[in-house]
C-alpha cells in the first residue's frame, strides 16, 4: 500500500468520524426534544439538533464521499465493475441525496413549529402532527443503520 493510499484512508476515516459524530449531535438532542413537554427546552433541543446537522453531519457526509472517491481511485478500484464498491456508492448516494436533506428539512419544520407553539404558549396541532410523524427520528435511524452496512461491504468485499 502506497503512502498516498494511507493518507486518503486516514482522511476517509476522519471524515467518517465527523459524519458519525454529527449523527450523534443530531440524534441525542432530537430524542431529548421529542420527549420534552416544556416548549423552551424542546426548542433548545431542536436548535441543537439542527446545529449538529449543519456543522458536522452534512460536512462529514460530503467529506466521506470526496475522500472515498480519491481513496478508491488511488487504490486502483474500478468504480463501475467492482460490485461491493457499487453497492457502497449507491448506499452513500441514498444517504447524501435522500436522508440528509430530508433530515435537515424535517428538523427545520419541527423547529419552526416549536417557535410558533412557544409564541402561542401552547403546543399547536401542527407541532403535534410533526412529533407524531417521527420523520427526523426515522431518517436519522436509517443513516445510523446504513453506516455499518457500508463499512461491512468495504471491509469484507463480499462481491
Amino acid at each position: 500500500m502506497s503512502t498516498s493510499v494511507q493518507i486518503w484512508a486516514l482522511l476517509h476515516w476522519m471524515s467518517l468520524f465527523l459524519m458519525t459524530a454529527g449523527l450523534g449531535a443530531v440524534m441525542i438532542p432530537l430524542w431529548r426534544g421529542w420527549r420534552e413537554d416544556n416548549l423552551d427546552r424542546a426548542l433548545i433541543a431542536f436548535e441543537d439538533a439542527s446545529r449538529g446537522h449543519k456543522s458536522a453531519l452534512l460536512p462529514g457526509t460530503i467529506g466521506v464521499g470526496a475522500t472515498g472517491i480519491f481513496f478508491a481511485g488511488d487504490a486502483g478500484y474500478n468504480f463501475f465493475t467492482t460490485g461491493w464498491l457499487v453497492a457502497v456508492e449507491l448506499l452513500y448516494l441514498f444517504i447524501l441525496f435522500i436522508c440528509v436533506p430530508m433530515l435537515g428539512h424535517s428538523l427545520s419544520r419541527v423547529e419552526i413549529a416549536t417557535l410558533k407553539s412557544k409564541k402561542k404558549g401552547v403546543q399547536s396541532p401542527e407541532m403535534q402532527d410533526l412529533i407524531n410523524d417521527n420523520v427526523p427520528i426515522v431518517t436519522s435511524l436509517m443513516i445510523l443503520f446504513l453506516i455499518p452496512v457500508m463499512a461491512w461491504l468495504a471491509e469484507f468485499k463480499p462481491f
